[in-house]
């Protein structure tokens, strides 16, 4: 018996205290790696941390940047940076770094990790003046505009104002605002949205780089009748929610794990914000995908720590981002307080030429012509 027990434990051995699904003798690895803002307090969460460390034997050193300069890097300041990931907020930044990397990363991988809707954000007054004018319609609780070419181009571009349409307390043009498009991937994926609206006659279909040619003026334009916006996602939309709300920006443009994120964030101090904001969803939308970028076989790694169980509800229940990974896995009862839609029709984003033309035009208005 002795003697079966001592091999049991010699075949065994090796395999003690291995986290589930790591090959033995993985080392402990810090891996650099740059995201969107919006994903700055997931990774910083405490337990997070430890299941990367403890489960997978990874630290993240998390620094913060727009998507689109992320994946504009060269590969010689990438390489001197000694990164080892990038994680934007988008596959359309996922295909833009493809198109001017290909073949520099002989180790390259990426997947999908997390994703998020594009949404509206707005408060009680605006809604209910849309509403009216037929803009968004009320669907089992959850509010979609389902007109939003009409609002980009009879609305905005025609420099309708709120209190026009009869909207309670609301002054002023009424614009769709943003975070920066040429910083931010929130605003970015506005502009995007927007791009298919107005150069396609099918919103099901993205444009080719001569369709969105035509209409990158009045995309500008659009831009431009926002004013300074902030630079990131995070902190655009703390800003929007602390200066007022809709007072600030009847409408915003963001993602939908932000008020999530909020609100949880506020537990039972969480009325004000449910009470003043509403979800609007673009009828259809884009899906903000949040792909991991690995540049090397170490950051594999972290691509398959970040798909862990528990990882992924973490992100859902604390965050509210939605899993790209595990089907099934975010039920929206269990934000109960909040009118989140189950399911959302959306559309296809750019090419990665179309893509950065429309980047250059945010960029510089020299170059939308």
């Amino acid at each position: 018996m002795v003697i079966i027990v001592c091999i049991a434990v010699a075949v065994l051995w090796p395999t003690l205290g291995q986290p589930d699904g790591q090959p033995d003798g993985q080392p402990e690895k810090t891996l650099s790696c740059l995201g969107g803002s919006e994903k700055s307090e997931l990774m910083a969460d405490a337990n997070v941390k430890r299941i990367l460390h403890d489960k997978y034997r990874l630290t993240i050193d998390f620094q913060a940047l727009g998507s689109y300069d992320q994946v504009q890097l060269s590969t010689d300041e990438l390489k001197a940076r000694n990164l080892d990931c990038l994680w934007p907020s988008s596959a359309s930044a996922q295909n833009v770094f493809e198109a001017q990397h290909q073949g520099e990363f002989t180790e390259y991988r990426v997947e999908n990790i997390l994703q998020s809707p594009e949404v509206i954000y707005a408060g009680p007054r605006g809604t209910d003046a849309l509403v009216a004018e037929g803009i968004v319609e009320l669907r089992d609780n959850r509010y979609y505009i389902v007109d939003m070419k009409s609002l980009l181009l009879d609305y905005v571009t025609k420099k309708q104002t709120w209190e026009s349409i009869g909207a309670a307390d609301l002054r002023g043009p009424i614009t769709v605002s943003s975070t920066d498009p040429a910083r931010s991937n929130s605003g970015f994926v506005l502009a995007q949205l927007q791009l298919n609206i107005l150069a396609t006659e099918d919103v099901f279909s993205a444009p080719n780089l001569d369709q969105a040619r035509k209409v990158l003026p009045v995309v500008r334009a659009l831009y431009d009748a926002q004013g300074l916006q902030a630079r990131s996602s995070d902190a655009g939309f703390r800003e929007w929610l602390t200066q007022g709300g809709e007072f600030k920006s009847p409408l915003y443009a963001g993602y939908e794990n932000q008020v999530i994120q909020q609100v949880v964030q506020a537990g039972v101090n969480s009325a004000g914000i449910l009470n003043n904001v509403r979800v609007l969803y673009p009828d259809p939308t884009i899906y903000s995908d949040h792909p991991v970028l690995a540049l090397n076989a170490d950051a594999a790694r972290f691509i398959e720590a970040m798909k862990d169980s528990e990882i992924q509800t973490i992100a859902w229940k604390s965050y509210g981002f939605r899993s790209a990974v595990q089907v099934g896995a975010n039920d929206t009862a269990d934000f109960k307080d909040i009118s989140l839609a189950e399911q959302v029709r959306t559309t296809a984003p750019p090419a990665a030429d179309v893509t950065l033309a429309l980047l250059s035009c945010m960029k510089d208005a020299k170059t939308c012509q």
